[in-house]
Formats: C-alpha cells, sequence, structure tokens
C-alpha cells in the first residue's frame, strides 16, 4: 500500500483509522476502523451518501462499535506495531483496481 496512491482526505482518512486501531489497542487496523472513521467525518463524502441510501447512522455506529470491541486488545511493546490488516489490504488493492478502470491516478474515500 502506497499512501501517495491516495487522495489527501483517503490518506488522513487512513492515518486516522490507524490512530483508531492504536486507541483501542487494536494490532491491526481493520476495515471496521476504516469504516469508523468514514462513518464519523461531519465533512466528508461518506455520511452524505450512507444518509441518501436510507442508512441509520447512529445505529451503524453503535453496531460497528461493537463489532470493534470483539477485536482483541494487545498490550506491552506490541502495542507499538499496528499495521494494516490483510483484509484491509486487500480493500485497498481492489480500491486501486477500480480506479484504474475509471482512469483516475487517486483513490479516494
Amino acid at each position: 500500500m502506497r499512501l501517495e496512491q491516495f487522495t489527501i482526505k483517503a490518506q488522513e482518512s487512513v492515518l486516522a483509522a490507524q490512530r483508531e486501531a492504536e486507541v483501542r489497542h487494536h494490532q491491526q487496523v481493520e476495515p471496521e476502523h476504516l469504516l469508523w472513521v468514514l462513518i464519523s467525518q461531519a465533512d466528508g463524502l461518506v455520511p452524505p451518501l450512507l444518509q441518501r441510501l436510507e442508512v441509520d447512522l447512529e445505529r451503524l455506529k453503535r453496531r460497528l462499535d461493537a463489532e470493534l470491541k470483539k477485536i482483541p486488545e494487545i498490550g506491552g511493546p506490541a502495542a507499538a506495531n499496528v499495521y494494516v490488516s490483510f483484509i484491509l489490504k486487500r480493500a485497498f488493492d481492489q480500491a486501486r483496481l477500480e480506479a484504474e478502470k475509471l482512469k483516475d491516478e487517486f483513490i479516494s474515500t
């Protein structure tokens, strides 16, 4: 994963997802961390899109928080080494392929 392939907003979101994983004492950044960040961005693209699809954002946040709480917490020196999970990396790879199909240089949120 190369962050320079992402738009500035997407880069900020990925870094915020990493911070979210760290705050929750998770060793991996999972898609759930990124989704948490994306739906929490008041000025982002995702909340209005989900609202147009009539998604109950508060309900989604509650369910997502419950899922995040299921992820095992780590402590000690290992807690300093947060990395992108295989599943999230695969999602980023797919996003890159979709961007290429659309002839877009960057991956957006």
